[in-house]
């Protein structure tokens, strides 16, 4: 559409005029664009090795992992749609991409970020009923699959919307065409339609599932430390109970806090990420947006979303530093050089076995003191022959390490069931002991009191 002399107006100019929109200035492009180049490479690099090793590795295929595993799909799909489109739309100020994208990419975005809402939130419940309900029938692969469809049907149908409402045309006296979100005329109430579908998106997208996460994690943290509590205070009554506690109660707390700050730092990195959007979006939804700020508009969309765009890296990050498995898978997916350098590093700081404090006692079982930082847990007495997280042989006092084979893989999810199964054994033993004391209590007592009671009777 051009105006009454038939020439168009370019926006990013008219910007420039009007507000001194610093978006437009090439330098602004420069510093975004090797931004965004930099999250999108990291972040398809990360998830991929993360997609890769629990798809190429048995023992990984568990049911957190599969929750995992959809995340990363999910991050995947994030960097190639919205780390692409959304920053070379906000610089050129118009629509290059057609019809189709026009309603299909904001759809995306938004079921990705429901999407991973939910995952985290469903990851948070899946542990929760593992911990504080061991004896109940864990989630199966199968039925996190179903889980994971209907998150994503979930999210396909409540950011429906997003895409019914996109239209692509031309504004008056501006060149190019503009792909934006219409609700109607405003004087119609078609802005007060868009405003509550901006409300219930956003308690949908963060307000109920933050809240479950929260009340998950807590129950969580309340329950690790009652059952260790009373697993230390069991033996001999003391306030001392971590002194109390043995070495496999000690390395499964360990393990059990290392899993849980590993779940929860994923929710944190995921939510400080979002939150600045979100709350943009809502604020100029609303239009509480100061003037100073609406001023650069453009500015404050690309920029928090820019940092919305660095969730996708987080999750790899943390998975390497927190999670010794996928650490290793992640290792065996390098080069070979770089491969045998991170896993004498890492083999050094988790397993002092190396340095040949130990003797044979068969393949894979070794004797040593109970302090060993394995991940196994022995159960009885303070020397103990356990299974090693890798497979060794000895050969003249010296320690070899070899491959394990897929056999020789621990699934760490049956072996925390297990525990939890044995940690609510315990503690339903103690309450039982404890009832029945008290009913020993209650007869003594009443057997005094009907004795009192008679021989009152008989000195009357």
């Amino acid at each position: 559409m051009s105006n009454d002399s038939g020439v168009c107006l370019d926006l990013n100019a008219e910007l420039w005029i009007y507000r001194r929109d610093v978006t437009t200035l090439p330098i602004t492009m420069a510093a975004f664009a090797l931004l965004y180049t930099l999250i999108i490479f990291v972040g398809i690099v990360g998830n991929s090795c993360v997609i890769l090793a629990i798809w190429r590795n048995k023992a990984l295929q568990t049911v957190p992992n599969l929750f995992i595993l959809s995340l990363s799909c999910s991050d995947v799909l994030v960097c190639c749609v919205s780390g692409t489109i959304t920053p070379i739309t906000a610089f050129k100020k118009e629509w290059l991409f057609g019809q189709p994208l026009c309603s299909i990419a904001p759809w995306v975005a938004g079921i990705t970020l429901v999407f991973s809402t939910f995952t985290l939130t469903a990851i948070s419940v899946d542990r929760y009923m593992l911990i504080r309900h061991p004896m109940k029938k864990p989630l199966t692969l199968n039925q996190a699959l179903m889980v994971i469809a209907g998150i994503a049907t979930f999210a396909s149908l409540i950011s429906l919307p997003t895409m019914l409402k996109q239209r692509l045309g031309p504004f008056p006296n501006f060149c190019g065409e503009f792909c934006t979100e219409d609700w109607g005329d405003p004087t119609d109430g078609g802005d007060h339609g868009r405003k509550i579908y901006g409300g219930v998106l956003l308690i949908m997208q963060f307000v109920i599932p933050l809240t479950i996460i929260i009340i998950s994690y807590t129950a969580i943290s309340l329950r690790i430390g009652q059952s260790m509590i009373l697993k230390g205070t069991q033996k001999n009554g003391s306030c001392n109970w971590e002194a109390n506690l043995t070495d496999q109660q000690r390395i499964a707390l360990k393990r059990r806090q290392r899993t849980n700050r590993m779940l929860i730092a994923m929710v944190v990195a995921f939510s400080a990420s979002w939150f600045w959007s979100v709350a943009y979006n809502v604020l100029r939804d609303y239009n509480y947006l100061p003037d100073v700020l609406r001023d650069q508009e453009y500015l404050l969309g690309i920029g928090t979303h820019c940092i919305a765009m660095t969730s996708t890296i987080w999750n790899p990050i943390l998975y390497a530093m927190l999670n010794l498995q996928l650490r290793q898978a992640f290792i065996r997916l390098l080069p070979a050089p770089w491969r045998r350098r991170f896993s004498s590093d890492d083999l050094e700081k988790t397993s002092p076995l190396i340095n040949g404090h130990c003797h044979q006692n068969g393949l894979n079982g070794v004797d040593h003191p109970s302090t060993f930082p394995s991940s196994t847990r022995p159960k009885y007495g303070a020397t103990q022959r356990i299974t090693l997280g890798i497979p060794i042989d000895t050969n003249g006092g010296s320690v070899v390490i070899r491959k394990r084979s897929r056999e020789e893989k621990g699934d760490e999810r049956s072996d925390w069931e297990r525990e939890m199964r044995d940690n609510e054994r315990e503690l339903m033993a103690i309450e039982s002991r404890r009832g029945s004391r008290l009913s020993a209590i209650r007869v003594i007592v009443s057997k005094l009191s009907s004795g009192l009671s008679d021989q009152g009777d008989e000195d009357q």
